[in-house]
């Protein structure tokens, strides 16, 4: 395992991120969130335990009321190595008074719901954020600008393949691996200096009626799939030469992570342990990183 503290990229690493979108508690997030706060702290609690058990950290994407919420637990978390990221789903934010997904709303509106969205989040922490992931993964072809505008400049915004127009989400063609954005068109790789690295995903296995590819998520599956989804990804990386190889999962404080028989904390165990595992068999030096540390590292090596 590497020092994920390194800043030059080499070909036979694997860059590892496991992030969780933290929401506002479901009494006052329409598209979803736990139950209660306490439940959102032992989620986030549990999820760190194990990573850091298996040597790993990850990227946390919060809203701007549960940054205010568990600020002292984040900013505990941030020490540990864990970077904290911006998440927002536009109804969930303040009074609620916005009724559609980001990826409904125009550049100028974007740029107008993430800055004061931005200012909120930043209320907590005294920064701005710097990573973003938009609920649902809802974009546009104005978003990536839009993020860059505010101050973004990383993110984990694309689930390739993902086609669900309800949620204003439709990934369909999208570069599925590392790279700067393209300003004006969100499906191809360009030179906006915002880098996205998105969730990774199987897009031969289909979920939800079809409209969304099989991803590294783990509420979503077993091991015995997210396995496969790990090891598919890893072996096209390779094949295709990827230069900056990742490996990107999700999941949401809505789970009781800190309960050792709750199975889907034996599932985060599993995925934790078969990274460690996979890497090896196909030669390459696992590296646990965050989503602005391989931005990082992609510019040290001038990609």
């Amino acid at each position: 395992m590497c020092n994920w503290k390194r800043d030059e990229v080499v070909q036979d690493d694997l860059y590892v991120c496991f992030t969780m979108d933290c929401e506002r508690i479901r009494k006052f997030s329409p598209p979803g969130g736990p139950e209660t706060w306490e439940l959102s702290e032992k989620a986030i609690r549990g999820f760190t335990e194990v990573l850091l058990a298996h040597g790993l950290v990850g990227t946390f994407f919060i809203v701007p009321e549960t940054a205010h919420r568990h600020r002292e637990l984040f900013l505990e978390l941030e020490e540990e190595g864990f970077e904290l990221g911006m998440h927002l789903h536009p109804q969930s934010f303040g009074d609620m008074r916005h009724g559609e997904y980001l990826g409904a709303y125009s550049y100028e509106e974007q740029v107008e719901i993430l800055s004061q969205a931005v200012e909120v989040w930043a209320e907590a922490f005294g920064r701005r954020p710097r990573s973003f992931r938009p609920g649902n993964y809802s974009a546009n072809d104005s978003t990536f600008r839009a993020l860059y505008e505010v101050g973004f400049r990383q993110g984990s915004v694309s689930a390739p393949e993902r086609v669900m127009p309800k949620y204003r989400a439709v990934w369909a063609g999208a570069y599925p691996y590392a790279h700067h954005a393209h300003p004006n068109f969100r499906l191809i790789p360009g030179d906006l200096d915002f880098y996205e690295v998105p969730t990774t995903e199987d897009w031969d296995r289909r979920t939800w009626n079809g409209r969304s590819a099989m991803e590294l998520r783990v509420e979503m599956a077993g091991i015995g799939d997210h396995k496969q989804t790990i090891d598919k990804r890893i072996a096209d990386m390779i094949e295709r030469q990827i230069p900056v190889k990742t490996i990107v999962a999700i999941t949401h404080n809505c789970f009781d992570y800190q309960d050792p028989d709750d199975p889907k904390r034996k599932t985060l165990e599993e995925m934790a342990a078969h990274l460690k595992e996979a890497s090896e068999r196909f030669g390459l030096r696992l590296c646990p990183a965050t989503i602005e540390h391989i931005h990082r590292l992609a510019d040290g090596g001038g990609i």
